[in-house]
């Protein structure tokens, strides 16, 4: 057998070595960007959460109280499915007066899946969504 024959045969399994060393970097990405994704939707409920809470705290009606805005803020994020019992809530000025701010605040530990538990990114996973809001009341 020639020497050019020996090279030839010798990398035959070059494609799968290939493969093998680059599948696992490909996979990590794909979940990466799958759990980067989940996470940025979770901050869009959270986000839209306290926007409801804080359109509900500036309307003039003295049936609605910190409680009623706090129930809303909780259903808004479990109709996200997400545990509404979980978010830290803040308020201020509900049922203040007309022309007044009302505050409303939303905080929510958000645990990444299991790839960054894998890895201990972010301290095993979790990290803190938030955000808040200011309207002035009717």
């Amino acid at each position: 057998m020639s020497r050019a024959a020996l090279f030839r045969r010798s990398d035959e399994g070059q494609a799968v070595v290939e493969f093998a060393l680059i599948v696992p970097v490909l996979l990590v990405l794909v979940i990466g960007v799958f759990e980067f994704g989940r996470a940025w939707s979770a901050h869009q409920a959270v986000t839209d959460a306290a926007r409801e809470g804080a359109r509900i705290a500036v309307i003039a009606d003295p049936a609605i109280t910190e409680d009623s805005v706090r129930t809303v803020i909780r259903s808004a994020l479990s109709g996200a499915s997400l545990d509404g019992q979980l978010a830290v809530i803040e308020l201020s000025g509900v049922n203040a007066a007309t022309g007044e701010p009302a505050r409303v605040a939303v905080r929510y530990p958000y645990q990444f899946g299991m790839l960054t538990k894998l890895q201990g990114i972010n301290g095993g996973g979790a990290v803190t969504l938030g955000t808040a809001f200011v309207m002035r009341n009717e």
